[in-house]
């Protein structure tokens, strides 16, 4: 038989459960999907720093940067510490060869010609202390600190003047090294000098290069005596390995002969 009532009751369970669970697991997916669009939306695409630990790092690079400054600049203090000392050092060494210069001169003067000396001297004393006002003035204004290029003028008063321009072109000459270019300068200055030196000058500066000379000469000596011994060191030496050879391996040559084919290889294709 037919129950209506039961049927309806059957039909308000189903409703019953649609309505707690499914409604629920919607209601929770709505959620779920707002939020993560929410996420979507506020995500900042620029990583974020704690701001103590980038002040650090910051800190850290603006102390290094100051100790490679401070280190440069110690750096630069010494280089101009060591230039002014060799720049000293140098002046005391032409101080004292003027001055060596001069007697050797003076003691081959007549009266005459030391009175004409003095003469001199008096006067030179007067340019120089012109000089060295304008030289103050010119180094406030930064100007006289440019290098002599070939070519420009070159001003030489006195004897002091000639030796510290004669240590700046050998300061040249060292550091090229280049002893054909060397050679062409001094010949070319003998040549242009010439009519100012006469026989005695002339002597004077052949005596300078026999000294020169003799002592590259010496120098070679030792050097091939020196090679020599070493060769002899090496004879000796040889002399003994195969002497210890043979009381090894006996008189067998085998090993000579092998040695003999790599020397002559080493001699053919190298």
């Amino acid at each position: 038989s037919h129950h209506p009532t039961k049927n309806k009751n059957k039909h308000r369970n189903m409703a019953d459960t649609w309505d707690d669970s499914d409604d629920d697991a919607w209601d929770a997916s709505d959620d779920e999907i707002e939020a993560r669009l929410n996420n979507l939306n506020t995500k900042d695409e620029t990583p974020q720093f704690d701001d103590e630990e980038d002040l650090a790092v910051k800190e850290r690079a603006a102390e290094e940067e100051l100790k490679k400054t401070q280190l440069k600049a110690k750096g630069s203090a010494l280089a101009a510490k060591k230039a002014a000392e060799q720049a000293l050092k140098e002046e005391e060494e032409i101080a004292r060869q003027v001055l060596k210069m001069e007697a050797e001169m003076e003691a081959n003067m007549t009266p005459e010609e030391r009175r004409k000396l003095e003469r001199q001297r008096v006067e030179e004393a007067d340019h120089a202390l012109t000089d060295d006002l304008f030289g103050a003035v010119e180094a406030a204004s930064g100007k006289g600190q440019i290098a002599v290029s070939a070519g420009d003028k070159v001003v030489m008063k006195d004897l002091k003047d000639h030796l510290k321009h004669a240590r700046q072109i050998g300061t040249c000459v060292k550091g090229h090294g280049k002893a054909h270019l060397t050679i062409a300068f001094l010949k070319e200055v003998v040549q242009q000098c010439k009519e100012v030196i006469g026989d005695d000058e002339i002597s004077d500066l052949i005596k300078c290069c026999n000294v020169i000379k003799n002592d590259k000469v010496l120098a070679a000596k030792k050097k091939v005596k020196g090679q020599a011994q070493k060769a002899k060191k090496d004879k000796a030496a040889e002399a003994k390995a195969k002497k210890i050879q043979k009381e090894m391996f006996g008189e067998s040559d085998t090993y000579d002969k092998y040695d003999a084919y790599g020397d002559a290889y080493e001699d053919d294709f190298f």
